[in-house]
């Protein structure tokens, strides 16, 4: 697996990408901005959680979840999901997230702002906004349910046109790590495989209470570390 499906939004080589709108708009680190520390991806990455996700509860067998992935996954992404692995390697990168002065985090050369801190998590959000997601199937919906920091954390009500994209860092004492959510959805009358996997996100700690009759998520939530670079 290439670090570029790995790490889409740290490194910045997918659709989902950090932009500035504002006089953070350089596509380097302006030349007033104080580096303070900066990090690159680890050498592996925990595998936190493989479950398939009911309104009853969670399934972790791994011979049920493989049967569930090879059912409802399409063959191109079933590499995506580590089951019965706890570790993975992560391919070797030259990389860089750095933190700078104001709040601000810098991913290969382009700006974007800290937002906010809660509950050992730390929010990252671009500057442009992205217009507000609409939904024409059931899976498409539930799909938009099984992360926890989307257009709807932006604005509860939907009643918003744009947002602003916002990832979480978790955060660990001195230590920082990219949250990797990658998720396939089952509901009475389709199945989707979300099209940006992994995501820099974590799950919706609402998401078993949201789910209907019928409804399945499979869910993996993987961990990966940015280690500090040392001069």
């Amino acid at each position: 697996m290439k670090l570029r499906i790995l790490f889409p939004v740290l490194a910045l080589t997918t659709g989902v990408i950090l932009y500035s709108c504002s006089k953070k708009d350089s596509q380097s680190a302006p030349a007033g901005d104080k580096i303070l520390s900066v990090y690159y991806p680890g050498a592996s990455m925990e595998v936190k959680e493989l479950s398939i996700r009911t309104k009853n509860g969670a399934v972790t067998d791994p011979a049920l979840i493989q049967g569930f992935i090879n059912r409802n996954v399409s063959p191109d992404a079933r590499a995506n999901f580590f089951v019965g692995m706890t570790s993975v390697p992560v391919p070797p990168s030259t990389q860089t997230v750095s933190f700078l002065n104001d709040n601000l985090v810098n991913v290969n050369g382009v700006n974007m702002e800290i937002t906010g801190a809660m509950d050992s998590v730390l929010l990252v959000t671009e500057y442009t906004a992205t217009p507000f997601p609409t939904y024409a199937t059931s899976c498409g919906a539930l799909l938009g349910q099984v992360p926890q920091f989307t257009a709807l954390y932006n604005c509860p009500d939907a009643n918003c046109a744009t947002y602003r994209k916002s990832y979480p860092l978790v955060v660990e004492g001195a230590n920082y790590y990219a949250p990797l959510l990658t998720y396939a959805v089952v509901t009475k009358d389709c199945a989707i495989t979300a099209t940006e996997i992994p995501t820099i996100n974590t799950l919706n700690p609402d998401l078993n209470s949201l789910l209907k009759d019928g409804d399945s998520v499979l869910v993996q939530y993987v961990k990966l570390p940015l280690s500090k670079k040392v001069d």
